[in-house]
C-alpha cells in the first residue's frame, strides 16, 4: 500500500512470530506487512489457526511469552516504534493509544468486579479522573454502547448480564482511553446473528465518530463485507493478498480467496458450495514453495512449489502472494 507516511496509523513490517516452550521455537507467523491509515477498517481475515488472533495480539504486545514470541520485525504507531518500548511505556499504550476488544468478554472480563468497577478503574488510569467522575463516565460509556438501563447494569457483574451486554461492555472498556486504534479480535464469535449485527454496527459507528483505525481479526467474510474498507488474507502464517473490499470480493486474485468466498453462502443465488479440501500446514512444518499449493487447484510444478512466492504489488495498490496471479481468472461474488 502507498499510503503515505503521515496518513498512516499502524505499520506492520516483516513481523515474526514463533511459538514457544517445546524446545525450538516454531515460526507461525512469517514476513507479515500491514499498514493501516488514519480512520480506516481494515479486516484481517482466514482460517481458524492461520495467525491472524497471534498477530493481533502481538501488536499489543499481549502474547503469552511461555507460549509465543515476536522473533523480528516492526510495529509502529503513528511512526512510533512499539517492539522496543519497555514495559511500563507499553502498560500506558494499552487502553490509551490501542484498544482491544477480545474474543470470549466472559473470560475476559474479570468476574468478582463489577462492569461499573472495571470500567471506572480504567478511566481513572488512562484519563485521570477522580471516582465520581469516572462513574459518570463509564455510564456514558454504557449509554454510548447501547446498553439500556446503565444505572442499573454499572452495578452487575459479568455473569449477570447477556453475552450481547457483555460485549458491549467490552468494546466501552476498550474505547474508555479514546484509542486511536482499536483492535477487535473475533468480536462477534459465540453471539447469536441478531446479536453478531448488532455489534459490527456498533463497531463502525464507533470507529467513525471516534475517528479510530481499525483492525477486526475474523474468519467469516461476511463481517469483511459488512464494516471493512481494505482486507488482508492470511493462509498458514503469512499475509496473501490484500485489497479494497470490493476489489477482492469481485475479483480475488489468490487462489485461496476465490476458495474462501465460494465458501460464503449468499441469499437468493443459486450456488453449489465447496470447501476447500486437505489442512493447512501445520507450524514447523511449511513447504518450502507456496503454503497453498497442496491444496490449491491451480498450482503447477515446479513454479509452485520450489520457492516460496513473494507478495506481488498490482495495480490499485493490491498485492497478492501467488506466481500465477497474473494468468489466472478468478471468480469472484457481489458485496
Amino acid at each position: 500500500m502507498s499510503t503515505q507516511t503521515h496518513d498512516v496509523a499502524l505499520s506492520i513490517q516483516g513481523l515474526e512470530i514463533a511459538l514457544v516452550g517445546g524446545g525450538r521455537p516454531l515460526p507461525v507467523v512469517t514476513g507479515a506487512n500491514l499498514t493501516v491509515a488514519r480512520q480506516e477498517i481494515v479486516g484481517l481475515v482466514g482460517e481458524s489457526g492461520s495467525g491472524k488472533s497471534l498477530t493481533s495480539l502481538a501488536l499489543a504486545r499481549l502474547l503469552d511469552p511461555r507460549v509465543a514470541r515476536v522473533t523480528s520485525g516492526s510495529v509502529t504507531l503513528f511512526g512510533r516504534e512499539l517492539l522496543d518500548l519497555p514495559e511500563p511505556a507499553m502498560r500506558a499504550v494499552r487502553g490509551k493509544e490501542i484498544g482491544m476488544i477480545f474474543q470470549d468478554p466472559m473470560t475476559s472480563l474479570d468476574p468478582a468486579f463489577t462492569t461499573g468497577y472495571q470500567l471506572t478503574s480504567v478511566l481513572r488510569r488512562h484519563t485521570g479522573l477522580k471516582r465520581p467522575q469516572a462513574r459518570q463516565r463509564a455510564l456514558e460509556l454504557l449509554g454510548l454502547v447501547g446498553i439500556a438501563d446503565p444505572r442499573r447494569r454499572i452495578d452487575q457483574y459479568p455473569h449477570q448480564l447477556s453475552g450481547g451486554m457483555r460485549q458491549r461492555v467490552m468494546i466501552a472498556l476498550a474505547i474508555a482511553g479514546e484509542p486511536k486504534v482499536l483492535i477487535a479480535d473475533e468480536p462477534t464469535t459465540a453471539l447469536d446473528a441478531t446479536t453478531q449485527a448488532q455489534i459490527l454496527e456498533l463497531i463502525k459507528t464507533l470507529a467513525v465518530t471516534m475517528h479510530m483505525s481499525t483492525i477486526i481479526t475474523t474468519h467469516d467474510l461476511g463481517v469483511v463485507a459488512e464494516v471493512c474498507d481494505r482486507v488482508a488474507v492470511m493462509y498458514a502464517g503469512q499475509i496473501v493478498e490484500q485489497a479494497a473490499t470490493e476489489q477482492l470480493f469481485h475479483r480475488p486474485r489468490h487462489p485461496y480467496t476465490e476458495r474462501l468466498l465460494r465458501s460464503l453462502p449468499r441469499v437468493g443465488a443459486a450456488q453449489d458450495l465447496t470447501g476447500i479440501p486437505g489442512q493447512p500446514p501445520r507450524a514447523g512444518n511449511f513447504p518450502p514453495g507456496c503454503r497453498f499449493a497442496a491444496r490449491c487447484g491451480y498450482a503447477v510444478e515446479p513454479e509452485c512449489t520450489a520457492a516460496m512466492p513473494v507478495l506481488l504489488a498490482m495495480e490499485d495498490e493490491r498485492t497478492a502472494r501467488c506466481v500465477r496471479t497474473a494468468e489466472l481468472d478468478l471468480r469472484g461474488v457481489g458485496v
